[in-house]
């Protein structure tokens, strides 16, 4: 998986941590661990969701995609006692970790970025944004106001590259941007 890896922090901190599961079954999965985890270990779970413009028939939509396939998050501030809960479990739902370094978070700016950007139901909602005079203005939607953070904009797709955060090499997400004008 290619997010970014933040650094371990201390029990009590709510972290975001990926959990895998057989394809197909993330969100089946991820409302039966948000039934059966007590709340004390398990403060959210959700699959990350994002808007895609798709054109059929020549008309453009929006649909909603999943964003990582066999994934999906949990917020936890005891990330070894959640495992220890999921391991219990009779379906297949681990933990995502890396041999020898154990249970790496989300980096916490990655996890800022998505917090904000996200809506109620971890949805990455499409923006709309003008081209005028060789700048980028975005007018609504998440990326109002990180015109900075995005790096490349394919207006015949309606998409565009944006910066997440630094750690780890740097992390970019492929976001919906719909620019219907451009001087």
């Amino acid at each position: 998986m290619g997010l970014p890896r933040g650094r371990r922090t201390p029990r009590g901190k709510t972290r975001w941590y990926l959990v895998h599961v057989p394809e197909g079954r993330e969100q089946a999965t991820c409302e039966k661990i948000r039934k059966i985890v007590p709340s004390d270990l398990l403060a959210d779970a959700f699959v990350l969701r994002k808007e895609r413009w798709f054109k059929r028939a020549g008309v453009w939509s929006l649909n909603l995609v999943q964003m990582y396939h066999e994934y999906f998050f949990v917020a936890t501030g005891d990330v070894t006692a959640l495992d220890r809960e999921l391991s219990r479990l009779s379906f297949p739902a681990r933990i995502a970790s890396e041999s020898g370094r154990g249970f790496l978070p989300l980096a916490f700016e990655a996890q800022e970025w998505f917090e904000a950007s996200m809506d109620a139901d971890h949805v990455l909602r499409s923006s709309m944004a003008h081209i005028v005079e060789g700048e980028l203005r975005v007018l609504a939607g998440p990326l109002m106001g990180q015109e900075r953070r995005v790096r490349k904009i394919d207006r015949h797709r309606r998409r565009c590259l944006v910066d997440v955060c630094d750690a780890d090499g740097g992390f970019v997400e492929q976001m919906p941007l719909d620019v219907p004008f451009k001087s």
